[in-house]
């Protein structure tokens, strides 16, 4: 049996960052490309806001945005198993947001999701998984850290407008997930950066 661990998996993992290179063709043609500019670049400011509201105050807890296609994937502690797809100038649209995306602080979602965990466990469907797997779930679970800082956040956030308009190799998308504090960054060279919160900081002062 393969025990290597998955590279993002149910454990946390604060020194976590990792590098994925992607298509060595579109490497080798990043400055063959006209870049075009979007809805999203035109109002990045305010949807960074929108972005941060959306992490802060309500159920997101897991924001995919597409920068390159003005797509923003939510998945919400109210509705764990789905995935909503919402455009960037829908979101520009306070009347939109508010009524999309139901309030919760960050310390009530944090709370919630281990509730959740916990009814898990308790589920008859727990015994279904092999006794590896429960034993790491059970140890996981008991000591779960706190899904992310604050700070954390508006230090990514703030910084995405840098990412996007960086020439060369800029960014395209970025996942940003609170429960085991990552971030996933897709650059335009088709590579990826994957790391935690914590060594994010780390990476914008190396590259930036």
């Amino acid at each position: 049996m393969n025990k290597k661990e998955a590279l993002v998996g149910y454990y946390f993992n604060n020194n976590l960052m990792h590098s994925i290179k992607g298509d060595k063709s579109l490497r080798e043609s990043v400055y063959n490309r006209e870049r075009a500019f979007n809805i999203v670049d035109d109002h990045l400011d305010e949807l960074v806001d929108v972005w941060l509201f959306l992490l802060l105050k309500t159920g997101a807890y897991r924001l995919v945005i597409g920068l390159n296609n003005a797509e923003v994937r939510v998945a919400s502690v109210f509705d764990p198993f789905n995935t909503e797809v919402h455009l960037a100038d829908d979101l520009l649209k306070p009347d939109y947001v508010y009524f999309h995306f139901n309030k919760i602080s960050l310390d009530e979602k944090d709370k919630l999701i281990k509730r959740i965990y916990l009814m898990l466990e308790k589920d008859k469907t727990f015994a279904l998984l092999s006794k590896d797997w429960q034993q790491s779930l059970l140890d996981r679970n008991q000591k779960m850290q706190q899904l992310t800082h604050e700070d954390d956040l508006h230090f990514i956030l703030q910084n995405i407008p840098k990412l996007r308009h960086l020439e060369g190799y800029y960014l395209r998308s970025i996942t940003i997930n609170l429960f085991n504090s990552t971030v996933s960054m897709l650059f335009n060279c088709d590579g990826t950066q994957i790391m935690s919160h914590k060594k994010f900081k780390e990476f914008i002062t190396e590259y930036l």
